[in-house]
C-alpha cells in the first residue's frame, strides 16, 4: 500500500500520488530540442558554449552515441561541414573506424577549435580583468564565465579580491567603505 507522500512512477513518464489527481509530466524527452547550428567561426568561446548546449540537450535524451555524433554533425555548417567531412574521408581512406562516441566527436572539435594556448590566455586575461566601460553586472558575469571555462577554482575571498581589483576605482573606492561576506553581497552592494 502506498502512503500519501509516496509517487507512483509511469511508464509514460508521468507521477501520480494516491490522493493527486494531477499529472506531473517528468518525460523531458518528450520536449522538442534542436542542435544548435556550429560554423566552425575560429572562436573557442563560441564553441565551447555550441557544446555545452549539445551538452545539455544530450543530457534531456537518451541517445546512443552514434546517433549523438550523427545528430551533432548534422548541425555543421560552412567550414564546420567541410573540415568535418575532411575528418571522416581520412579517415575512410587510412583504414581507421569512424568516430562512433560522442566523447572522441568532442575531442576531436577541442583539438580544432580550441587552440592549446587557449586556457592559458584566460588565467593571463583574467589576471588583467578590468571593469573598463561595462557595467558591474556585466564586468561580473564576463568575469565568472572566463573562470568557468578556465577551469578556475578558487576562495571565495580570492574571488572576491579579483573582483574588487577590476572595478573602475571610483566604484572601488566606495566599496571599501562597505562590509560584504559573499561575492554576490559584493556584486549586489555593487
Amino acid at each position: 500500500m502506498q502512503r500519501e507522500d509516496e509517487w507512483e512512477s509511469r511508464p509514460n513518464g508521468y507521477q501520480r500520488g494516491r490522493e493527486d489527481h494531477e499529472r506531473i509530466d517528468n518525460n523531458i524527452r518528450s520536449i522538442k530540442m534542436k542542435i544548435p547550428t556550429f560554423y566552425g567561426k575560429n572562436d573557442p568561446d563560441v564553441y565551447l558554449e555550441w557544446e555545452r548546449e549539445v551538452e545539455l540537450i544530450f543530457e534531456c535524451h537518451n541517445y546512443t552515441e552514434d546517433k549523438k555524433v550523427k545528430l551533432a554533425a548534422v548541425q555543421f555548417k560552412d567550414y564546420a561541414i567541410v573540415w568535418w567531412d575532411q575528418v571522416q574521408a581520412k579517415k575512410r581512406r587510412n583504414g581507421l573506424r569512424p568516430i562512433r562516441t560522442w566523447e572522441e566527436m568532442k575531442e576531436l572539435l577541442r583539438d580544432r577549435f580550441v587552440p592549446p594556448h587557449y586556457i592559458s590566455e584566460l588565467h593571463q586575461r583574467l589576471q588583467r580583468w578590468t571593469q573598463g566601460s561595462k557595467s558591474v553586472e556585466d564586468y561580473h558575469k564576463a568575469m565568472e564565465i572566463a573562470m568557468i571555462r578556465a577551469s578556475i577554482e578558487e576562495s571565495v575571498e580570492a574571488t572576491m579580491a579579483r573582483f574588487h581589483s577590476g572595478l573602475n576605482a571610483k566604484i572601488a573606492n566606495i566599496v571599501e567603505l562597505h562590509h560584504y561576506d559573499t561575492l554576490n553581497e559584493l556584486v549586489q552592494m555593487v
